[in-house]
């Protein structure tokens, strides 16, 4: 018991297990959709609140490592505020959200209030990504042995785009996530998780990360990972060094971007249908651009479209800043931008001591939701969690070595990156 207290005083505990949230919250919604085992609250939501007891009573004893800079700080506070805006349109439209909402503010409050050193965010990567990765096994390998629901079982889960997928009959897998949409995602993030690590942690989650994207064959979040790979290397220690390093991040950047939309334009102009959908959604912003139709007002013109042939037929417009802006106006925009911004800011000023894992993971947070409604404000998602932890770590305190000690290092410096080949 007091090698427990000891523990919990020096490192943050509390950090872990909120970053083990979301996954443990998915995998309860999983196991049971919608079926009610206390007050009406399924597994999901039962867990993540139950954990987040837990993440409270784990950071009393806590010990502060020296205080957050100011950028951070307000950085937590607008995250807060989108949450807070989030919420109360959804109240002022009679609309519902469950409880699990308020684990945002309570963790947002407890990271603000006691800062932890960079060990303990280390740690939490890890976390957040094997916590993932763990329900994403499950479900591939107990799904198909029938045990728990069958990840191929989802309503987006046929016509398969591998041909030789289409010749063994396997469907594209939504695993634990619900939807193939949201499962690609998820793979593409364990990859720059893995990415973003060294040690023996990372060869499993780039790997999980593969088999995610490749069973969910998910195109959106393949082009986030290579847009976040190409920014992972160009702003690595080792490039950098290169001469005229300008000249060949913008060649890089440029062609990618080329390369892109000519694949596009040749291969998927309607962006998988999406760009109609777009046009559906884009008359709705006059209706009341500065807050929003609220999401009445998207049920109202799913209603409607329900009545035209060939209608496409989504209560989400397929991208977090056009769903935004439809659902909750310019201001839930504006919030979103400014979070972006400075999430980009601090992963980018913070390279030169934790490398460019942080920035390579807020831009593929950033580019997987440009075309698919993979996140909102109102809940600790696992990306959100992920623009958290990108801020802390390049703002948090210097590692503390007087406590108990680590022995896991992802997130390396870029020295320590080189020594390591690091990607």
């Amino acid at each position: 018991m007091r090698r427990f207290l000891d523990v919990v005083q020096q490192r943050a505990v509390y950090l872990w297990v909120l970053l083990s949230i979301p996954a443990v919250s998915t995998f309860g919604h999983y196991l049971a959709p919608n079926r009610p085992f206390f007050k009406g609250h399924d597994l999901g939501i039962l867990a993540a609140l139950t954990l987040t007891l837990v993440v409270a009573l784990l950071w009393i004893p806590f010990k502060r490592r020296d205080r957050w800079p100011s950028a951070t700080l307000i950085f937590l506070v607008l995250v807060g505020i989108a949450w807070a805006y989030q919420i109360l349109r959804i109240q002022t439209d009679n609309s519902l959200f469950n409880l699990t909402a308020f684990v945002v503010p309570v963790a947002l409050l407890l990271l603000a209030i006691k800062p932890m050193d960079r060990s303990d965010l280390r740690i939490g990567l890890l976390v957040l990504g094997y916590s993932l990765l763990t329900i994403s096994a499950v479900s591939l390998v107990l799904g198909s042995l029938g045990v728990v629901p069958s990840g191929f079982d989802v309503s987006d889960g046929g016509g398969s785009r591998i041909p030789i997928f289409l010749e063994w009959g396997i469907t594209r897998w939504g695993g634990p996530f619900g939807s193939v949409n949201y499962a690609a995602p998820i793979g593409g993030l364990l990859i720059m998780i893995g990415l973003a690590t060294v040690g023996k942690g990372r060869p499993p989650l780039i790997f999980g990360g593969l088999l995610v994207l490749v069973l969910s064959q998910g195109r959106t979040a393949l082009f986030a990972v290579l847009a976040a790979i190409i920014i992972r290397l160009l702003w690595s220690d080792r490039i950098s060094r290169l001469a005229n390093i300008v000249v060949i991040r913008v060649t890089a950047i440029l062609g990618f971007l080329a390369v892109s939309l000519s694949y596009v334009l040749v291969f998927d102009p309607t962006l998988s249908y999406r760009t109609f959908l777009w046009s559906s959604y884009s008359p709705l912003f006059d209706d009341s651009p500065l807050i929003g139709i609220g999401d009445s007002g998207i049920r109202e013109h799913v209603a409607t479209q329900a009545q035209l042939p060939d209608a496409l037929l989504h209560d989400h417009a397929h991208s977090v800043l056009l769903d935004a802006y439809v659902r909750f106006g310019l201001v839930l925009v504006l919030l979103g931008l400014a979070i972006y911004f400075i999430a980009l800011r601090s992963s980018f000023r913070g390279i030169p001591t934790v490398g460019s894992g942080p920035l390579s993971l807020v831009v593929f947070v950033i580019v997987a939701g440009l075309a698919e409604t993979i996140y909102s404000w109102n809940y600790w998602s696992v990306y959100t969690a992920t623009l958290v932890w990108s801020v802390l770590v390049t703002t948090a305190p210097a590692d503390d070595t007087s406590g108990v000690p680590v022995t896991a290092g992802p997130i390396s410096s870029p020295r320590d990156a080189s020594s390591s080949h690091s990607a």
